[in-house]
């Protein structure tokens, strides 16, 4: 599964990656795609869309795809404008270790949940702590051992056929943003 600890969409993408390894027991394997590089500056937001007053609420894709999956964002404030290179080399390290998964999940949880700022090399350390021994993670996040494994968007990203995240790959073929029914009918046929 390509990822990003930022993306809304992969908050979601991590409970359908439980499910999947749940109900099939296949192996996930956390793919870092980093959504905003420290070479790609922060789009400004534009201006507010106008709508009629009167028109009725309707939610958006999103907020579909969480109810699809019964979750809703935690309503917690998040650092703004957070990258996540640091969080994601962390995760290189949980997956020479064997532990990715659950460091996965406490990342996950840590930032949409707990609103800490997950790309903190003293957060990370302490949120490794349970799970490892942070010092030899933070070694490597200090010599950015792993950001050859990290891979940027746009381009980069692009190349390599991912366009949004969460993408899993499944049966040689990826499923962007999608539900989790589609996503278990290709573990299906994938297992056939």
């Amino acid at each position: 599964m390509a990822h990003d600890y930022i993306c809304p969409w992969c908050y979601i993408g991590l409970f359908q990656a439980q499910r999947l390894q749940r109900e099939f027991g296949v192996e996930i394997e956390w793919l870092g795609y980093e959504l905003m590089p420290e070479n790609l500056p922060w789009p400004e937001p534009g201006p507010a869309k106008e709508t009629d007053p009167r028109r009725p609420p309707t939610p958006s894709r999103l907020e579909l795809a969480l109810a699809a999956m019964d979750l809703e964002l935690p309503k917690v404030d998040r650092p703004k404008r957070m990258r996540s290179h640091n969080a994601l080399e962390a995760t290189e390290h949980a997956k020479e270790l064997g532990v990715a998964d659950a460091f996965v999940e406490r990342l996950y949880r840590a930032y949409w949940e707990e609103g800490l700022e997950i790309n903190d090399p003293e957060v990370l350390a302490r949120l490794a702590e349970p799970t490892f021994d942070p010092q030899p993670m933070l070694e490597a996040i200090r010599e950015r051992r792993y950001a050859a494994r990290i891979v940027p968007f746009d381009d980069e990203a692009y190349s390599k056929g991912v366009f949004n995240v969460p993408t899993f790959f499944i049966g040689g073929e990826r499923y962007a943003e999608q539900p989790y029914r589609v996503l278990a009918r290709a573990v299906q046929r994938a297992l056939q």
